[in-house]
C-alpha cells in the first residue's frame, strides 16, 4: 500500500505539471488521471476510517486502491487481463505481509515478558509470511519476465531498480528465517530483532516499489503504451481537422503526441485509428516519423525541435466508417507562454458591444469549410459560449505574429480542443480557428469601427 500511495502521489504530481495552468479537473479527462485520484480518495477515506475510530470502514476504499493500481501498474499494458490481476495479488501480499509483520511487533511490545504467547504468536506469523513471501515473489517473477526483456536487467534504469529491490526481498526473506529458526531452538534468544530488521528492509524495498511505478518500462520502440507520457514544460498546441477526423497535436521538449478523434454518435465503441505523419523543419529537411501508439487515438514520438516553424503532415483514418484524410499543422519552436495576453483578449472583448461574426461550421473538412452564418453579437454573449471565456487556458502559447497582427494558441487537453486566434492591435479577436472532436469551426469578428476598412479584410 505504501508503494501504491508513494507511486500515486508521483503520477499526480507529472499530471500536475503538465496541465501549467490548468485545473485538477482536467485530470479526470485520462484514464490514468482517473485511477490516480480514486487511490487518493481511497487511501483519503481510509484514513478518516481510522480516525472515527471505524478501521473495519478503512477495508472498501483500500480495495478499491488495489482494484485502481492494477489497473494503473505497468503488466496491464502487456496483458490486459491477467497484468491487472497479477498486480493485483502482488499488491495485496506485500500489504498483508508488511502490514501484519507491523502489528505482530507492536503486540510483541505490548506483550513484554510473556515468552509463551509471543512464541505462539511469532510462529503464526511465520507461517501466514511464507504463504505471503512465495505470492509476492511468484507475481513479482511474472510480472518481471512480462515487462523487463533479460538483456535490459543490468543496462536499464527501470532494469536496475528491480535488481536492487529483488535484492532486498532476498534479504527481508532471509531474515525471516533467521527468525523463524529461533524460534524452533529452544532457548535461543528471542526472534524479535530479525523480525524488527525485517520491518526496516521491508520498508526500504516500498520505496523501491514506489520508484518503479513512475520509471518508464525498457520495450520494443514500437510497443504502444497505456496512456500518452507527461510532456515536461512549455507546451505548444495545433488542431485542424482531416475529414471527419478531428487532429491535436502538442509539442514539447523533446517529443510530440498526437491525438485523433471520430465523431461519437450514440455512445460508439472505441475507434481503431491509423496515423502517418511527416516533418518539415525550418531548414526545408523532410522526414518521415515514426509513431508510437499512447492509448486510443493517441500516439507520440520523440523528436528534436529545431527553432523556427516546423510543418507537420498527418494521415489519418478510423476505419471504414468515417472519412479520413490529410492535415497540416504548424509548429512555432520554442513555445512562448503568455497568460497576460489571453487575460488581455478576454478583457477587451467584455468590453465589446455589438460585433457581427461571420462562422463557418464543418465536420468533414472534405466537403469544404460548411455554409456561411453571420450573427449580431456582444463580446460578453460570445465569451459565455467560449471555453476560454474566464481567461484561462491549460496550454497556452504565443506563435509569430502574422500581418503585423499578434497571435494566441490555446488548448484543451481533456476535451481535445485547440483554438489559434488572431487578434487586433487593441486585443480583440479578429480571427478564431476551433477544433474539436466534432467539428472544425472558423470565424472572422467585423467591428463597426473597423468596418469597411480593414474588417472585410480580415
Amino acid at each position: 500500500m505504501p508503494a501504491a500511495l508513494t507511486g500515486t502521489a508521483a503520477a499526480l504530481a507529472l499530471a500536475v505539471l503538465q496541465l501549467g495552468d490548468g485545473s485538477l479537473s482536467s485530470l479526470a479527462g485520462t484514464r490514468p488521471g482517473v485511477l490516480s485520484l480514486i487511490e487518493v480518495a481511497g487511501f483519503a477515506l481510509a484514513a478518516v476510517a481510522v480516525l472515527v475510530r471505524r478501521r473495519a470502514w478503512a477495508a472498501l476504499p483500500l480495495a478499491a486502491v488495489l482494484v485502481a493500481e492494477a489497473l494503473r501498474a505497468h503488466p496491464q499494458a502487456e496483458e490486459a487481463a491477467t497484468g491487472p490481476l497479477l498486480t493485483f495479488v502482488h499488491l495485496t501480499a506485500a500489504a498483508l505481509w508488511a502490514g501484519t509483520l507491523l502489528h505482530v511487533l507492536r503486540t510483541l511490545g505490548a506483550w513484554r515478558g510473556e515468552r509463551i504467547p509471543v512464541r505462539a504468536l511469532l510462529l503464526s506469523y511465520a507461517r501466514l509470511a511464507a504463504w505471503l513471501l512465495a505470492a509476492v515473489v511468484v507475481t513479482g517473477l511474472i510480472s518481471t519476465l512480462l515487462l523487463v526483456p533479460l538483456d535490459d536487467l543490468a543496462t536499464t534504469a527501470y532494469g536496475q531498480v528491480l535488481l536492487v529491490k529483488i535484492a532486498l526481498v532476498a534479504v527481508v526473506a532471509g531474515l525471516a528465517l533467521a527468525a523463524r529458526r529461533r524460534l524452533r531452538r529452544a532457548g535461543t534468544r528471542s526472534p524479535q530483532r530479525p523480525a524488527r530488521a525485517e520491518t526496516g528492509v521491508l520498508a526500504v524495498v516500498l520505496a523501491f516499489s514506489a520508484t518503479l511505478t513512475v520509471l518508464s518500462v525498457p520495450a520494443d520502440a514500437n510497443r504502444p503504451l497505456p496512456f500518452a507520457p507527461p510532456l515536461d514544460g512549455p507546451v505548444v498546441p495545433a488542431g485542424t481537422r482531416a475529414g471527419e477526423i478531428g487532429v491535436s497535436a502538442r509539442a514539447a521538449s523533446g517529443r510530440l503526441v498526437s491525438a485523433r478523434a471520430a465523431p461519437q454518435i450514440g455512445g460508439s465503441a472505441d475507434q481503431s485509428y491509423e496515423l502517418k505523419a511527416t516533418l518539415a523543419d525550418p531548414r526545408g529537411t523532410r522526414r518521415a516519423l515514426k509513431l508510437r501508439g499512447c492509448g486510443t487515438g493517441c500516439f507520440y514520438t520523440p523528436i528534436t525541435w529545431r527553432k523556427g516553424t516546423s510543418r507537420l503532415t498527418l494521415t489519418a483514418s478510423a476505419g471504414e466508417e468515417w472519412a479520413g484524410g490529410r492535415a497540416g499543422l504548424a509548429i512555432n519552436w520554442p513555445p512562448r507562454p503568455d497568460a497576460a495576453l489571453l487575460r488581455e483578449t478576454v478583457a477587451a472583448m467584455k468590453k465589446t458591444t455589438r460585433f457581427t461574426l461571420h462562422e463557418l461550421v464543418t465536420s468533414n473538412t472534405a466537403r469544404g469549410l460548411g455554409d456561411l452564418k453571420q450573427l449580431l453579437i456582444t463580446g460578453e454573449e460570445f465569451l459565455a459560449s467560449e471555453p476560454y471565456g474566464s481567461g484561462t487556458a491549460p496550454v497556452i502559447t504565443r506563435p509569430p505574429d502574422e500581418n503585423g497582427h499578434r497571435r494566441l494558441a490555446l488548448a484543451y487537453p481533456a476535451e481535445h480542443t485547440q483554438l489559434d486566434l488572431t487578434l487586433d492591435e487593441s486585443g480583440r479577436i479578429l480571427h478564431e480557428t476551433l477544433t474539436a472532436p466534432n467539428h472544425l469551426v472558423t470565424r472572422t469578428f467585423v467591428y463597426p469601427e473597423t468596418h469597411g476598412e480593414d474588417g472585410h479584410d480580415h
